[in-house]
């Protein structure tokens, strides 16, 4: 769900449960509701399966950015990150990274409305199998408002690892600074931090993380911090953890 920051009566709702459950139900794309929450409309998208975010531009209401996840049961082209520039009514695929990997996270700058930061998740599953890890897991730039996407590596896991779901938080106070949380193999939690804007990053000291998504990791990957204080981070699982 988001709000748009400059109309709180302009809600957007995605539909579908963007996890990688065996009872994984399907969605029907975004709403838009103009009175807060009175009345909907379909906003499109339809073919999207799971939203995994939405974001309305803080400087232009018209512009919205969704992440779409796309069928968890067949490859899809549906999946990826997709731009309205009139409010949910039409969109365009603005980065697509496979038809197996799904846009599960986006934020945007606070200062800069044309930075924004997507997080792409592999995964996939059929009748006797379950693939919640894969190598083109990875996090993604854009600083022209979509038109352009960089992947960002420095100092993140390798293209050669498998890695699970993936979300991304930034700070409000100072959005130089953003966290990155990956749901790895073996129960473990592994969390990155860059303070300049994405360019590097480090691996945190996430030791007291093992475990904390259980064994599916994949239900969760949501991390969170402050806004007022970008050095309180909250990693949240099956149990939430805070520094």
């Amino acid at each position: 769900m988001a709000i748009d920051p400059q109309s709180s009566d302009v809600l957007y709702v995605g539909t579908g449960e963007a996890n990688s459950s065996s009872f994984s139900f399907i969605g029907s794309g975004i709403y838009k509701s103009n009175d807060g929450g009175v009345n909907w409309i379909s906003a499109g998208l339809e073919n999207s399966a799971y939203i995994g975010r939405i974001v309305v531009d803080h400087e232009n209401s018209n512009r919205v950015f969704a992440a779409a996840c796309g069928n968890l049961f067949t490859p899809s082209n549906d999946r990826g990150i997709y731009r309205s520039q009139d409010g949910g009514g039409s969109w365009e695929q603005v980065l697509f990274v496979s038809d197996t990997t799904a846009a599960i996270d986006l934020v945007q700058s606070p200062i800069d409305a044309d930075v924004l930061y997507a997080a792409f998740w592999e995964r996939s599953r059929g009748l006797t199998y379950r693939r919640s890890f894969g190598k083109t897991t990875g996090l993604y730039k854009t600083v022209d408002g979509g038109d352009t996407w960089t992947e960002l590596t420095n100092g993140l896991p390798n293209s050669l690892l498998e890695k699970g779901r993936l979300g991304i938080s930034i700070s409000q106070s100072n959005p130089q600074v953003l966290y990155a949380m990956y749901d790895m193999p073996n129960q473990e939690t592994w969390v990155y931090k860059t303070t300049d804007g994405g360019d590097s990053w480090q691996r945190l000291n996430d030791g007291s993380l093992y475990g904390m998504g259980s064994s599916f990791g994949w239900y969760f990957g949501q991390i969170r911090v402050n806004p007022n204080d970008e050095n309180m981070v909250f990693a949240l699982g099956q149990v939430m953890y805070k520094s």
